[in-house]
């Protein structure tokens, strides 16, 4: 036993249960988080044709202002990260969603394109930290070997906030206008800030707030050994195998939220309700794929499989699929035909970042997580920078937008399968803790 752990106090029994009720209330919390914030993302994609019809955008101008909202995304991720080490996740969460709220008043009181970008990239700004301290905070409520369905949770967060507002925002833009949309996903911000600051409250298996049973990093004169754990984890192949497994499913994920409506109505002869549905059809798989291979993973894991094989290979096999689906979809023509390739490119894929999250943060301190993930999410959401304005290029670039959408959707196939490739490769949390044993995410005290 280390020191920090002889320190501590014997757990209360008496104290479990209402421990319990609160860890699984802050996950739902996160979990109404995740659901809001891709709500955001897809609205645009969702009120593409109106807006550039407004506005008179190109595709490829359509595609800038898509792309414009992870300007600050990948900056913001891994600079807010480094604030999650030190300050309580419950006050970097709230000011996060008070800056997506806010964000979206410019599009309600004035719009031009100007004003669109500029949105956007706030917007992006206050959205980019989220998934990293969201996952940090929940993993302060959760042990290690617990953590596998609450990371689930806020990947099917995120899916399910595709399900629910495709439809409900569609139906917002069509009979209100496309300005209601952005209504509607700033009050629900406002709503789940004013929430969180109620009832939000740090875990006790972290560094903040009172501690954890988890080791921290040791700390030094003049940040020397600080330093020499981010280099530790800046040579992690599990770490950066992750990163760029999640960079290959996320560039289907910034396809899906920016181009997928548009291109279902415009090549596939959709109506907008079809699309929606269509777009709600593989959110179900966001939500079955973690459902379903989350538990799994984590049983294996119980049981003595390593974690390369129980998580490592799993989440990287995710990613393949997905980049395979993507490459064949504008190469099939009959409807079911589209509809698997759909669900497969856009659906499975998003498998990989709870994963991702578990096997990063098993080679990163408690102290050190908060940076560890925000810079995990920094490189996995790049796509949603280059992606859409690439695809929007080619598009305009193309003869005419049917190839444009297939050149566009094979090599952005071609490149998921790729990086998915790398992940299978890397990903070895066994390998990097024996090679640097100061970092493990050690076992907790019995609770």
């Amino acid at each position: 036993m280390t020191q920090r752990q002889e320190a501590l106090p014997e757990p209360d029994a008496r104290a479990a249960v209402p421990r319990s009720r609160r860890a699984w209330l802050m996950a739902l919390m996160i979990f109404m988080l995740a659901m809001i914030n891709f709500g955001d993302k897809i609205v645009l994609g969702l009120a593409a044709e109106p807006i550039s019809g407004e506005l008179g955008l190109s595709h490829s101008l359509y595609g800038l202002v898509a792309s414009s909202f992870f300007v600050l995304f990948s900056i913001s991720a891994a600079g807010v990260g480094f604030i999650a080490n030190r300050v309580d996740t419950r006050w970097v969460l709230l000011a996060l969603a008070v800056v997506w709220s806010l964000a979206q008043l410019p599009l309600l009181l004035a719009t031009s394109v100007g004003t669109l970008f500029a949105s956007r990239i706030v917007l992006g700004a206050g959205e980019g930290p989220t998934a990293g301290v969201a996952v940090h905070a929940l993993y302060k409520w959760f042990p290690p070997e617990r953590r596998a369905l609450p990371s689930a949770l806020y990947v099917i967060g995120s899916g399910m906030g595709v399900f629910v507002a495709a439809p409900v925002l569609t139906h917002l833009i069509g009979r209100y206008g496309w300005r209601s949309a952005f209504w509607a996903l700033a009050t629900a911000g406002a709503v789940w800030a004013l929430l969180w600051l109620l009832i939000g409250r740090e875990g006790p298996y972290g560094a903040q707030a009172g501690g954890g049973a988890e080791p921290v990093a040791p700390t030094g004169p003049g940040g020397a050994r600080e330093a020499s754990s981010y280099r530790r984890l800046s040579t992690s192949r599990t770490w950066w195998g992750g990163a760029i497994g999640g960079f290959g499913a996320y560039w289907t994920v910034a396809l899906g939220s920016a181009f997928l409506p548009s291109y279902l109505r415009s090549q596939q002869g959709y109506t907008a309700g079809q699309a929606a549905q269509a777009v709600a059809l593989y959110a179900v798989a966001t939500v079955v794929v973690p459902l379903t291979v989350s538990p799994w993973t984590a049983r294996l894991f119980r049981r003595g499989v390593t974690s390369r094989r129980s998580r490592g290979i799993p989440q990287g096999l995710l990613v393949v699929a997905s980049g395979v689906a993507l490459a064949f979809l504008p190469f099939v023509d009959t409807l079911s035909g589209q509809l698997i390739l759909t669900v497969v490119a856009f659906g499975v894929g998003v498998g990989t970042f709870g994963l991702s999250y578990e096997t990063a943060a098993e080679v990163t301190p408690v102290n050190r997580r908060g940076a560890a993930l925000g810079l995990l999410v920094a490189v996995q959401t790049l796509p949603g920078l280059i992606a859409p304005a690439v695809t929007g290029a080619l598009i305009d670039a193309a003869a005419n937008d049917s190839s444009g959408y297939k050149l566009a959707l094979t090599l952005g196939g071609v490149l998921t399968v790729v990086c998915g490739l790398v992940a299978v490769l890397t990903v070895n949390p066994e390998r990097d803790k024996a090679r640097t044993p100061a970092v493990l995410d050690a076992q907790p005290l019995p609770a």
